[in-house]
């Protein structure tokens, strides 16, 4: 397969590391599905003009969005060929002084958001 036939989804698309991937592969031809809270923070980002890009809002500490969000992909795509798990965030803050719904947000996204991804995914990764 050619690189630039492969399929790839990627989270936390709409800035950063992420945005800057999207973008790259796209360039190179490359079809993406690419991740972010909200659908417009892609579109406004990155050009959706080609059949190439899908843009997906997921709310990735929600198993059942995660899910919704890779059928998407292989609906339109046919197939995942690489899985970036990109999205997570830094918890600021002192241990004694973050609450336990600070702790379990931060690893809904940074942990348990990756492994569903991931379990997701792999019966599509060739």
């Amino acid at each position: 397969m050619s690189n630039a036939t492969q399929v790839w989804f990627v989270t936390g698309a709409s800035k950063g590391l992420g945005l800057t991937l999207v973008r790259c592969l796209l360039a190179q031809g490359r079809k993406i599905a690419a991740t972010s809270r909200t659908r417009e923070a892609l579109e406004s980002t990155v050009s959706s003009e080609t059949p190439n890009f899908l843009p997906l809002q997921v709310d990735l500490s929600d198993e059942e969005s995660v899910a919704e969000a890779i059928k998407r992909t292989v609906a339109k795509f046919g197939r995942i060929d690489v899985v970036v798990n990109n999205a997570g965030y830094g918890q600021q803050g002192t241990f004694e002084g973050l609450s336990d719904e600070e702790f379990r947000k931060s690893f809904e996204v940074n942990v348990f958001a990756p492994l569903n991804v991931l379990r997701h995914c792999l019966p599509y990764l060739i």
